[in-house]
């Protein structure tokens, strides 16, 4: 090889073999860098197999071991394990290979190749063993190996990406503080979301296929519930910044937990007497007792976070100062304005909207904590139409009729395509809440400023969007209807609190830009300047 063009500048071996790890051995010697690939995680292993053991009845991974590890240790030397070829094309300068590596989801600098992480593993594979493939001290290169195939689809339409596998396997093998500290990892609310989340995961789970999906909200409810009577101080080590958060609904207080356990200093400004925002003053204790609620807020405390109630931050007036006395400031004040639907009559009196409704009531009469209410103060029984048909609606009517009222859902869906959670429907008509499906409320009727009756069309699915939902259309030609009633309550979403135009704002934003659906602009990296 005296001629440039003849010389190797670089050698793929396919295969460690004992002729693969010898020729990748001796062109390593010669100082030409070689990549060594093969589809096996520790070559030790491959290389005691009866086929290659020598005439002298030695195994060949005992007989070469020097070999072996001078292959490991030659920076001339990559091993690419484990690892598939999946395309090898010849070019004008050579051979070009695409090589796709296996995940290990070890790391050989941490790992002391203990073994202890088999042993300790909850998961076990459909055939019995553990995916944790280690043999021994002797493994080469020297690490074990996970056999996890792709990311979970319960993990993959998680807003949060808990890892629901991890905590369910170690739940099954009953070792439940384990479990919950997985779930605290990314979840810092476990009480709440183990009874109001909408649960996409068991949508998406594929046990659903065999029979039934797990249960996986429940079981993160059991383990929030476990915690109760084995609760466990946290220590922190502070960092010495201050960070303020204004807003204590869910999205600040996960900032807070998430924060907190960083060793910040964390203060969450809240405007209302008690903490939680819309899981407070938005969500009926029979779906969220309100001790639950105190309970995962407890959590967060004990990481070291104080709230601030009854403190409404001008971000106006008081921005400056927010900003000198913290090192950072998140707001996340939240969707607390009612979309409206926009149709004549919408400022009768007795046409109300959903949050406006609860957030009066909450502050005012809060019930019990296990969702029960007090009902010998509650006000005359009303005939009531709540207008929507997701969570919220029937969260909001189920609230209304734990008071006495005659409560009716009107919703433009026909019934067995309502969005709202399948047990919120089934739990709502067994309360005796009534459900008119497949009709569109236009018009609000009244006498004397006073509501007295929807204005209603027939609707039907309409051909469905990019998302496949079939959203509901007029039927045409078809005669408007009157539903009579003695107040009207619209539950069909909320908008950004700062939108200019329509529904009840809370505190001026200030110099914050704010976009067209109301909410605080950000850049790509969330932040609001």
């Amino acid at each position: 090889m005296k001629r440039p063009k003849d010389r190797l500048h670089k050698v793929i071996v396919i295969g460690a073999t004992p002729a693969g790890i010898a020729a990748a051995n001796k062109l390593g010697e010669l100082g030409i860098p070689v990549t060594l690939v093969d589809c096996e995680n520790d070559l030790d292993r491959k290389l005691a197999r009866e086929e290659w053991r020598l005439d002298s009845g030695i195994p060949f991974n005992f007989a070469q071991r020097s070999g072996l590890i001078r292959l490991m240790q030659n920076p001339q030397i990559d091993c690419v394990l484990p690892a598939r070829i999946e395309s090898l094309k010849h070019t004008p300068q050579g051979f070009r290979a695409k090589i796709r590596k296996s995940p290990e989801y070890v790391d050989p600098e941490r790992c002391v190749l203990c073994g202890r992480c088999v042993q300790v593993c909850p998961v076990v594979t459909p055939n019995g063993s553990s995916p944790i493939l280690f043999n021994n001290r002797r493994s080469l290169p020297g690490r074990p190996v996970i056999d996890k195939r792709m990311q979970p689809q319960c993990q993959a339409v998680c807003p949060l990406h808990a890892n629901a596998q991890a905590y369910i396997a170690l739940t099954r093998a009953g070792r439940y503080k384990e479990a919950l500290h997985i779930i605290r990892e990314d979840n810092v609310l476990p009480g709440i979301c183990g009874r109001i989340c909408t649960h996409p995961c068991e949508a998406s789970c594929r046990r659903g296929e065999l029979d039934d999906p797990i249960a996986i909200r429940d079981i993160k409810r059991f383990l929030a519930d476990y915690e109760t009577s084995h609760n466990e101080q946290v220590e922190i080590r502070k960092n010495g910044k201050k960070i303020a958060i204004v807003g204590s609904g869910p999205a600040g207080l996960a900032a807070a937990g998430d924060l907190a356990r960083w060793g910040y200093e964390v203060t969450i400004f809240e405007k209302e007497e008690k903490p939680g925002g819309l899981l407070q003053y938005g969500i009926g204790a029979h779906r969220l007792p309100r001790d639950i609620l105190e309970r995962d807020l407890a959590y967060i405390r004990s990481l070291g976070a104080t709230f601030v109630t009854s403190h409404a931050v001008d971000l106006q007036d008081g921005w400056d100062s927010l900003k000198n006395e913290f090192d950072a400031v998140i707001v996340t004040t939240g969707s607390w304005a009612d979309r409206r639907l926009g149709v004549p009559g919408d400022d009768l009196t007795g046409v109300d909207a959903c949050l406006q409704v609860l957030r009066s009531y909450y502050r005012n009469r809060p019930g019990d904590a296990d969702g029960t209410t007090e009902k010998t103060t509650r006000e005359p029984e009303e005939a009531i139409a709540v207008i929507g048909d997701g969570n919220a609606a029937f969260d909001l009517a189920r609230t209304m009729r734990r008071l006495g009222n005659q409560v009716t859902i009107v919703t433009w869906f026909p019934e067995e395509m309502i969005p709202a959670d399948k047990d919120e429907i089934r739990e709502a008509v067994e309360e005796g809440i009534q459900i008119v499906d497949r009709t569109r409320v236009v018009g609000f009727k009244g006498e004397n400023g006073r509501f007295t009756h929807l204005e209603c069309r027939p609707t039907e699915p309409g051909k469905p969007d990019s998302n496949g939902i079939p959203w509901p259309v007029i039927i045409e030609p078809s005669e408007t209807f009157l539903l009579g009633f003695d107040r009207a309550i619209v539950a069909i979403g909320q908008t950004g609190a700062y939108l200019p135009e329509g529904g009840e704002r809370i505190d001026d934003a200030g110099s914050l830009e704010i976009t067209s659906a109301g909410f605080v602009q950000v850049n790509e990296r969330w932040h609001t300047n």
